[in-house]
């Protein structure tokens, strides 16, 4: 189950859910778009079952977020000339709301005057090599926006480590803003984001007509993230630091930072039973149903799924994908 289906924390709510009820907070129900793989749509309409359904863009190939952004600019093209629009994955940890809230209003008023893009990132606090880097430029806008100088995707430790210490950098977030103008122009300089060659685009059609335009021209190969083509030649975009408790539940070690622990340091995901002795710092994540009895291990992950058992370090931000990888090429698809 891909995880912004899943609820990490026993809240009751799913990543997807809580991402939703964020943003319906600030965007009227019938504005927020939902783009996901078409084999996810059904569970997209059982998890956010107020969404109308035609506010689902189904992807017919599982790609990158470029793609993505450039189908929902030109759908959204179709709706409102005017719009503007912020873009944002469905797995962070917002723990700010209301801070939250406050940025997206801000980021979106900026957007509406500036023919820019607005990428919101908040400060590190580790050298984390599963996240990418901006580096802040000049200052704008009264010195709290700044130009983008640089991006680094997923650097090196070293260097991850120069980039906290220097002060400079800021942790790529992935929420984006900009007027949809904005990005429709930076499509059209993108020849493999276009999505039609001779139907004349998507814009003012319905969606069934937009859908098989869609299928027919869908940029197969291209997985390319809306971070790289926005951020990679660093030209008309502008960062501004969030400042509203952030992390990106993308690996084993960011989900340890967040989750609840006990007096050892031990995470215990909702919903697993384990019984731990001699055990600190460790997190366990196990089916329903499922128990376990566990000793002497720090630092380390123990999550069991379907017929698969994972227990390594949990020091590597990589390191699980890294570990699928293998367990892929020795024993199979039966095994991931």
């Amino acid at each position: 189950m891909p995880k912004q289906f899943l609820d990490f924390f026993g809240t009751g709510r799913t990543l997807l859910q809580q991402t939703f009820d964020r943003f319906a907070r600030i965007i009227p129900l019938e504005h927020i778009l939902i783009s996901t793989f078409v084999d996810y749509v059904n569970t997209v309409k059982e998890q956010l079952p107020d969404l109308p359904e035609e506010n689902i863009l189904a992807e017919p190939v599982q790609l990158s977020t470029a793609p993505a952004a450039a189908w929902a600019a030109c759908h959204i093209a179709g709706l409102d000339a005017d719009a503007n629009v912020v873009a944002t994955p469905v797995d962070h940890l917002i723990m700010g709301e209301d801070r939250f809230i406050e940025q997206i209003r801000l980021g979106l008023e900026f957007v509406a005057t500036h023919s820019q893009f607005l990428a919101i990132g908040v400060k590190p606090t580790a050298p984390n090599t599963a996240y990418g880097y901006i580096q802040m430029g000049q200052p704008v806008n009264g010195g709290d926006h700044f130009m983008v100088k640089s991006f680094s995707e997923k650097p090196a430790p070293d260097y991850a480590r120069l980039f906290v210490e220097s002060g400079e950098f800021l942790w790529n977030t992935g929420l984006f803003l900009w007027h949809n103008e904005t990005m429709l122009k930076l499509v059209g300089a993108h020849s493999e984001l276009q999505l039609s060659k001779d139907d004349g685009g998507v814009r003012d059609r319905l969606l069934a007509q937009e859908l098989e335009i869609v299928k027919k021209h869908y940029p197969s190969s291209l997985h390319r993230s809306l971070d790289m083509v926005v951020l990679d030649r660093c030209e008309n975009v502008v960062v501004k630091e969030g400042g509203f408790g952030w992390a990106d539940l993308g690996c084993w070690p960011d989900i340890y930072q967040t989750a609840h622990k006990d007096a050892d340091g031990n995470a215990v995901l909702h919903g697993s039973q384990a019984l731990l002795q001699g055990c600190h710092n460790t997190t366990v994540s196990l089916p329903d149903n499922t128990a376990a009895f566990i000793q002497g291990l720090d630092g380390y992950i123990v999550s069991l799924r379907g017929n698969m058992l994972l227990v390594c370090p949990n020091n590597d931000p990589a390191l699980a994908r890294r570990i699928a990888g293998e367990v892929l090429v020795k024993l199979g698809e039966d095994y991931t």
